[in-house]
């Protein structure tokens, strides 16, 4: 059985194996820098977050009910079958979180969790999508449409998966004080 570190430095090196191919196909730096640009500064904007400098806006709180239906429509199960494991935040350079306690603390932790990803998603993806008008803006068209193309897969999919992981949580817990209210009224 091959060790799981063993299995992470290949697929980062697979990753940038497939970003350096994407360079030669292209003959130009531009995939790699497309790359950088829709992933890099979500570092930034986690610890911007995780200071609480950073929060979702009003309009961004409430999840309405239309949307995993869109996001389900649009691919996003695909994407959470390829980051809903133990193996994905490893990947990332982050340590597996403990088990939680309660049921409680799970559904509290991974919304926080999903709101700080989506924060930070959002907010790259703002950023790299104002780069990609402005490459759009002084004739840079190839450049555009790398950038949006990995700003679509590496920031806009996230975004709408964790929305999407949110509304659950926010149905788990309706559902849990329907329970408790039914319990209280028969007694």
């Amino acid at each position: 059985m091959i060790p799981l570190q063993v299995k992470l430095w290949g697929v980062r090196v697979l990753v940038i194996g497939g970003i350096a191919f994407l360079c030669s196909l292209a003959d130009s730096g531009i995939p790699a820098f497309a790359f950088a640009l829709a992933w890099g500064p979500n570092g930034i904007f986690l610890a911007a977050f995780m200071r609480g400098a950073l929060h979702l806006p009003r309009f961004l709180e409430p999840v309405h009910p239309i949307e995993p239906v869109l996001y389900h429509w649009s691919g996003v199960g695909l994407v959470k079958r390829l980051v809903a494991t133990r193996f994905w935040p490893m990947l990332m350079g982050f340590a597996p979180s403990p088990k939680p306690t309660s049921r409680r603390e799970l559904l509290d932790r991974t919304e926080l969790t999903t709101k700080g990803a989506e924060i930070c998603h959002g907010a790259t993806f703002v950023l790299a999508l104002s780069i990609s008008l402005v490459c759009v803006a002084v004739d840079q068209i190839s450049a555009a449409v790398w950038i949006l193309v990995f700003n679509i897969a590496l920031n806009g999919y996230p975004v709408m998966l964790q929305r999407s992981n949110r509304w659950r949580i926010h149905q788990i817990r309706a559902n849990a004080l329907n329970k408790s209210l039914e319990r209280t009224r028969a007694e």
